[in-house]
């Protein structure tokens, strides 16, 4: 049923209700006693919803305005005080209209932020891309010969010194169109000296691929002509999945708690966004999505599973078993991408558990195997993923650093945008704070007139606000706020929590003292702590005390200062010089693979090879995680 449908015959259907978002005004008809997180995700309002809507992170706060609601759960009276409970407020995840009504959505809730660029500095590489194109020519004299697939494929198998040749479903059909070979000739394009994919009439210049970077919270896509392997463009977009959840685990919590249609709206909705960015960027350099005749595509498990439209259920539990784990190719009218339709999309290979394809890439775009000194390769996001070792072994693992180094799970966090605190200073005599938020030039300090007042606080101005915390002596070694300071800003919240002042309310448009919580710290010492055990666990395993080189991936990575993830035990203990950040290596891994088939078999070879730890089942895990918990001892 349609919603104008519903408006003229709204009352003669028991069971739907009609909820009007404000201020939007959008309008649904939904089921009555649905979630309004539900409703608002069908009617294209898109609230922050960091755990997935299972009533814990607080995030998803709206205010019913009208219409009878069912009763407040006890997740909503822990999370939300009194005062907004009298004037309506509730957790879009738990809060059911029974009636029609109206649902004001305050700013804060709405998901936004703007995507984090993920750029590399493509290295030179010989290029073997998987595609190639062929002229086929006649002489000007000779009669027009008729188009018979074999035919075609004895020319190209001429043309090419390929055999075996075989020919796309779709130019089978197109050939058909095309019943004499024209004085100016054919171009055809074949994939991987095997598949005839695109046959065009005359002499065609030209064949581009994508690659595609699939982040738990960033998608990135690279444009690139396979001639000459240079990087055109690129697009980075927001992965819409996170209307879902923050992290995989809500993912996947997701599919399972929404048998059947879970992945095919998880899979819909980052085909979208990827399809515009391919639009994106191809109109940019005045080609058409039919120009792309290639793509390599790289993420973690749990993405790369859902892109493919694989229900990863099985994730959920021990032993994190991968529905698949090769690579695998899938033509791109199957999975509805906008490129040419009879182009394969190549998807990498899993290593196991949760470490995916885009360690793969990361690893073949660094090769530590083959160097001899002991790299430490750590690719920090929501899902963080290390490798160490060398030319004769290599080890990988993923630790869950959770979505609290991008900003979410924390009380005033955000995603990198305007108005997000990024850098955080603090005097240790006086305790007084400075800092510098997205958008503006300079620090507050400076005076300089502020284009963006402070609303909350990213990823990399949480890990200096807690470094200068620490280094003030705000909080302990083990990550409590000392007791004995005498300021303002050092007080307990509503909740009965610590909490240290960022920004008073009135430095804010938002009306609200910035803080960074107790909570939030021991956000952070989770994340912390998480990279820790998984790094010692691997150093303990090949016996060295610390590698020769760490390598940083990630575009995370690149907004940190590598002296204050060093100060609060983020990174382990290492010579800063032999510390590097190389960019979003994941996305590199792909442009490679896109320009040198040569990389997909060593993609397929690492994956075997390296050896996999999963922390969970290694007996000493707890042990080094509770060790990491703490800061290291000032230096």
């Amino acid at each position: 049923l349609n919603n104008d449908f519903l408006a003229q015959n709204g009352n003669r259907y028991i069971g739907l209700v009609k909820i009007v978002f404000v201020p939007s005004y959008k309008e649904i008809f939904w089921k009555q006693g649905g979630t309004i997180l539900d409703a608002a995700r069908d009617a294209g309002v898109y609230l922050d919803s960091v755990c997935g809507g299972v009533g814990k992170c607080g995030k998803c706060k709206v205010r019913i305005v009208s219409g009878e609601a069912n009763a407040l759960a006890p997740e909503e009276l822990a999370q939300i005080p009194v005062r907004e409970q009298a004037q309506g407020f509730r957790l879009a995840c738990r809060a059911r209209l029974l009636s029609s009504g109206t649902v004001f959505v305050p700013e804060r809730t709405v998901l936004k932020g703007q995507a984090t660029r993920k750029e590399f500095t493509p290295r030179k590489i010989a290029l073997d891309p998987a595609v190639r194109t062929y002229s086929l020519t006649r002489s000007k004299d000779s009669v027009a010969p008729a188009i018979t697939p074999e035919g075609l494929k004895a020319s190209i198998e001429k043309a090419s010194g390929a055999g075996d040749l075989s020919i796309d479903e779709e130019v089978r059909k197109e050939l058909l169109s095309l019943p004499k070979v024209a004085a100016s000739g054919l171009t055809a394009s074949v994939w991987m000296d095997h598949e005839v994919i695109r046959v065009q009439t005359g002499a065609r210049a030209g064949a581009y691929g994508v690659a595609l970077d699939i982040g738990t919270t960033t998608l990135a896509l690279y444009l690139v002509d396979l001639g000459s392997g240079k990087l055109l463009a690129s697009s980075s977009a927001t992965n819409p999945q996170t209307i879902f959840g923050e992290d995989i685990m809500s993912r996947i919590a997701y599919s399972v708690n929404h048998p059947g249609d879970g992945v095919k709206k998880m899979q819909h909705e980052v085909v979208e966004v990827i399809n515009t960015m391919i639009h994106q960027v191809a109109s940019d350099k005045g080609i058409t999505p039919l120009d792309v005749v290639d793509m390599t595509v790289v993420g973690n498990t749990v993405m790369h599973h859902i892109f493919l439209g694989l229900a990863p259920d099985r994730l959920g539990f021990w032993p994190f078993t991968p529905t698949v784990q090769t690579s695998v190719n899938v033509k791109a009218r199957d999975l509805g991408i906008d490129m040419l339709q009879s182009a394969n999309v190549h998807v990498l290979p899993v290593e196991a558990g949760f470490v995916g394809a885009d360690n793969v890439a990361v690893l073949i775009a660094e090769e530590p195997y083959a160097r001899d000194e002991i790299s430490l390769v750590i690719d920090i996001g929501t899902n963080g993923e290390l490798a160490l070792g060398n030319r004769s072994r290599l080890l990988s693992c993923s630790c869950a650093t959770g979505p609290a180094l991008e900003g979410a799970q924390i009380a005033f966090g955000m995603r990198a945008a305007p108005g997000a605190i990024e850098r955080v200073s603090i005097k240790p005599e006086t305790l007084e704070v400075d800092y510098k938020a997205i958008g503006n030039k300079g620090w507050k300090s400076e005076g300089s007139p502020a284009k963006f007042k402070p609303v909350g606080i990213c990823g990399s101005g949480i890990l200096d606000a807690i470094a200068a915390l620490y280094r003030a002596s705000i909080i302990r070694k083990n990550g409590a706020f000392s007791k004995s300071l005498n300021t303002p800003r050092l007080r307990k919240g509503t909740k009965g929590q610590q909490e240290f002042v960022l920004a008073w309310a009135d430095e804010t448009p938002i009306n609200q003292d910035i803080v960074i919580t107790q909570r939030d710290v021991r956000q952070i010492q989770l994340a912390k702590a998480a990279i820790h055990a998984g790094c010692r666990i691997m150093m303990n395993r090949l016996n060295v005390s610390a590698p020769d080189r760490l390598i940083i991936a990630g575009a995370f990575g690149m907004h940190i200062d590598k002296e204050k993830a060093l100060a609060i035990g983020l990174l382990p203990e290492c010579d800063p010089e032999h510390i590097s950040f190389v960019g979003n290596a994941a996305g590199h891994g792909a442009y490679l693979a896109l320009l040198n088939r040569g990389k997909r078999e060593e993609a397929d070879r690492i994956a075997r090879w390296t050896e996999h730890i999963e922390l969970a089942t290694e007996a000493s895990f707890q042990k080094e995680f509770i060790k990491g918990l703490d800061f290291p001892d000032p230096k």
